[in-house]
């Protein structure tokens, strides 16, 4: 019902305005210099009319054809920029999708027209990277370095990463030693380092890298311990296979007294280094010098790695050593490898009975294979065959803990 009184209503003003038109159609005149231009009032406003349609559909099919055309090649920087910044959008959504070889070039066309070229193109080194182009990868950040050479951690960090990842280890300990030097406090560029020198079995490389480690905070502090103990103890392995090879005393000792004198005082306060020292001085048949070592650091920070050790090494004076060890019981009554050590140490100054006691009070404790080994030899010297092969089943039976003792049959049984 509204739609026909609108119709009506729109009938009626055109009736009206054909009336007015007819009734007065008016005049226009134009004059400029010798030229006029004369028409009707009605005439005029359709001129009008009619060129205002032209200059719009003018102006729409212009648009229309630069955004055709845009999409081939951007042609005003604005619609480039707008264009490149598509491309960057396309090409991370494909590289989150693990698309490389698309990524790669949407990104590296963005790269070229956009505001980002830095970002793209590290973006597109990645991608190449990750489909196994490393060429192109490489070129990618040459050009990344062209466009942006202010952005040299940037690129290095991405390259080391790179290569770090393909197991290109040697040229990424150069790009991050360069980096290292222009940026000494920056904490990734350390951690890469660290992970460098690690995965080369470069220890003493990481051994002076340590230090900045600690101080910039690097790793935690768990993890910093581990590190260190690891570093220093094939440092210490090292210095045994190279001191080795020596004939003299001082020179097949010189290797590992200079890692010992280059750890921190809380290193040599560390049961576990200062067992790592004396362990390569015994392997180098210096043992009166770990036999030392260890005497004096015992007391302080006893633990069962270094008392067992000294118990298998021989000291200058063995009578003294023993009465060392004797010492310890008294802050130690019920340590089963301080017992085993005094059981091998009486063994060595000959006394018998002390040992085989010492050996029995250790086994009270804690059953152990050397235990039983050691008793199961002294006994079978004692002549007694019986109780070594007792002592010496036990420490199988003990070794082999997957054996059930399950009953078998008598000697008398299986000879009938």
């Amino acid at each position: 019902m509204k739609s026909f009184i609108y119709f009506l209503a729109a009938l009626a003003g055109i009736f009206l305005l054909a009336n007015i038109m007819v009734s007065d159609s008016g005049y226009v005149l134009i004059a400029y210099n010798d030229a006029t231009f004369e028409t009707t009032l009605w005439g005029m406003l359709v001129l009008v009319m009619v060129v205002s349609c032209v200059s719009w559909l003018t102006w729409l099919a212009i648009k229309l054809l630069f955004g055709v055309t845009s999409l081939v090649y951007p042609i005003t920087r604005e619609a480039r920029e707008r264009h490149a910044r598509k491309l960057t959008t396309r090409g991370f959504v494909e590289f989150t999708q693990g698309h490389w070889k698309k990524a790669e070039r949407y990104l590296s066309k963005a790269a070229e027209s956009g505001d980002s070229p830095l970002l793209n193109y590290l973006a597109a080194a990645r991608a190449a990277h990750e489909n196994d182009n490393h060429e192109a990868s490489a070129e990618y950040l040459r050009q990344a370095d062209r466009k942006e050479p202010g952005s040299e951690l940037a690129i290095g960090i991405t390259q080391a990463q790179l290569q770090l990842s393909s197991g290109q280890l040697e040229q990424a300990l150069a790009t991050l030693s360069k980096l290292h030097k222009q940026y000494p406090r920056h904490a990734y560029v350390l951690k890469m380092l660290k992970q460098a020198h690690c995965r080369l079995h470069d220890w003493q490389a990481l051994a002076t890298l340590l230090p900045q480690l600690k101080k910039h905070k690097i790793v935690a502090d768990q993890e910093f311990r581990q590190l260190e103990k690891k570093c220093y103890a094939a440092l210490f392995e090292q210095a045994f296979n190279k001191g080795r090879s020596f004939n003299t005393l001082e020179d097949r000792i010189k290797p590992a007294n200079q890692i010992w004198n280059n750890l921190s005082s809380g290193l040599k306060r560390d049961p576990v280094m200062i067992h790592r020292y004396a362990d390569c001085l015994a392997q180098l048949n210096v043992e009166a010098k770990a036999e030392t070592l260890l005497r004096e650091k015992l007391s302080k920070y006893f633990s069962s790695d270094m008392i067992l050790l000294f118990g298998k090494i021989k000291g200058k004076d063995i009578s003294r050593q023993l009465h060392f060890a004797e010492s310890l019981l008294n802050e130690r009554p019920n340590d089963s490898s301080l017992l085993l050590t005094l059981g091998r140490l009486a063994l060595r100054n000959e006394l018998w009975g002390k040992a085989k006691e010492y050996f029995e009070a250790s086994l009270r404790h804690q059953r152990n294979v050397d235990t039983y080994n050691e008793l199961g030899r002294l006994m079978a010297h004692m002549e007694d065959h019986e109780g070594s092969s007792r002592y010496f089943q036990k420490g199988l039976l003990l070794a082999a803990n997957s054996v059930v003792d399950l009953p078998l049959p008598a000697a008398t049984a299986i000879s009938r």
